[in-house]
């Protein structure tokens, strides 16, 4: 078992070597990825990242994210020559493995042909990766999402004779386009989970006769850079919003909230921080309900920006929705950061929202879709300094209780390499 003081870790017995297999990596959406790495490096754990794909160019990344990029191997765009001395190996040297792996995909069930053509990419891309790393030592193979990225662990495995265990995160590729769920569960070694919510829904795919354990463990923050600051009681009062430009997030029901504000004669900034397929939507709605001096789709910014903008907030809102599709969030990690900092929270009642969010003492929650009951939130801590302040102290509260950093990694780790990693006392 793990001890619960100190930082100094050791793996135990010898060193653990782990490949962690991700889709686009690093991106600002995945922080949570990061500061596991950098956890698990700090308890002299080896773990060495395998993108399929990099990241924009343009993307304002921090040094340590730049830094974690120059470490990561990446599978896309890859030599022609390589792709097929990749395949040469493994099919002339483990053909039972990589004909019987290759056959086992292609014939379980998906729900498109498109799917079924991605999955033979991403076996293309699993046996080059499974190349790369042929003459490595190390243990196991770690897929962060359930998507291509378990499928490129699963069949490293099988070809290299590792084992994979697998992080599954909330979003489409376990709510709207999964393929091949259940048989990436229950062959990964290890499951985990950040939200109960995922952890029963993926629990009910299962036979339970054959359902492997699934850890719920929740994503950390290092609550000393997620420190309270000086939340702004200045004029105009600053809304702030952070994350993709999805459906899911609620950005266009936020947009006509702050038309009612508005509408209502409310001083204020809406400031929605991030990028992605939505924006062209979102700039029509703005312009559509004529406030595009009140409302700002600020782009993308690195998370140090991200961390000032918290701190020079007046509050943080999330609508989160439920989409026609199913695409839904689990706890989002800028609700999380935007609690830790005592900024007095707006977001929805969505199960994986209420795990961390208490209605009235955390923050303020309203049903998704409800736009008179979200500008009525809003307009309730525009209007309230006191209300601001004690939602925002016992937002901090809850993050602490359940987002600390080193106890969620250390319970990750103990989770799936029980035993492996021992903390030392006083180190």
């Amino acid at each position: 078992m793990v001890r619960t003081m100190g930082k100094g870790a050791v793996p135990e017995p010898g060193r653990l070597r782990l490949f962690y297999v991700v889709g686009t990596y690093p991106l600002l959406t995945t922080t949570f990825i990061d500061r596991e790495i950098e956890m698990l490096s700090e308890w002299e754990v080896d773990v060495a990242v395998i993108a399929m794909r990099r990241p924009d160019p343009t993307t304002p990344f921090t040094s340590r994210q730049e830094a974690l990029a120059a470490r990561t191997t990446y599978l896309l765009p890859a030599r022609k020559t390589t792709v097929l001395a990749s395949h040469l190996y493994f099919a002339i040297r483990r053909p039972i493995r990589f004909w019987t792996t290759l056959l086992w995909l292609l014939t379980r069930p998906h729900p498109t042909l498109a799917s079924r053509q991605k999955t033979l990419l991403h076996f293309g891309e699993g046996v080059l990766a499974s190349y790369l790393v042929r003459h490595r030592e190390f243990e196991e193979f770690h897929a962060h999402f359930a998507d291509r990225a378990a499928t490129v662990a699963l069949v490293g495995g099988r070809l290299v004779g590792k084992p994979y265990s697998l992080s599954i995160h909330t979003g489409a590729d376990i709510y709207v386009d999964s393929v091949l769920l259940a048989e990436k569960i229950q062959r990964a070694r290890a499951v985990t989970t950040c939200t109960s919510y995922n952890r029963d829904h993926l629990g009910e795919l299962l036979d339970r006769s054959h359902r492997p354990e699934i850890y719920h463990v929740r994503h950390g923050l290092d609550l000393s850079t997620y420190s309270p600051g000086m939340v702004s009681d200045g004029t105009p009062s600053t809304i702030l919003s952070v994350g993709q430009l999805k459906p899911r997030k609620g950005f266009a029901q936020l947009i006509r909230a702050c038309a009612v504000l508005k509408q209502r004669g409310y001083d204020f900034q809406c400031r929605i921080i991030g990028e992605g397929p939505e924006r062209p939507v979102l700039e029509s709605l703005i312009a559509d309900l004529d406030i595009s001096d009140v409302v700002e789709l600020a782009g993308p910014r690195s998370q140090d920006d991200v961390l000032d903008e918290y701190r020079s907030a007046t509050l943080f809102a999330l609508p989160c929705v439920q989409t026609r599709e199913g695409d839904v969030d689990g706890i989002p990690n800028v609700l999380a950061e935007a609690m830790a900092v005592e900024l007095p929270v707006v977001s929805t009642d969505l199960p994986a929202i209420t795990e961390l969010v208490t209605p009235e003492v955390s923050g303020l929650l309203t049903a998704p879709d409800a736009l008179d009951a979200l500008a009525d939130a809003l307009a309730r801590l525009l209007d309230d300094p006191p209300l601001r302040s004690r939602l925002g102290a016992a937002a901090r509260a809850a993050v602490v209780e359940t987002f600390d950093l080193e106890t969620n990694v250390r319970r990750f780790a103990d989770n799936l390499w029980p035993g492996r990693i021992r903390v030392e006392v006083g180190a």
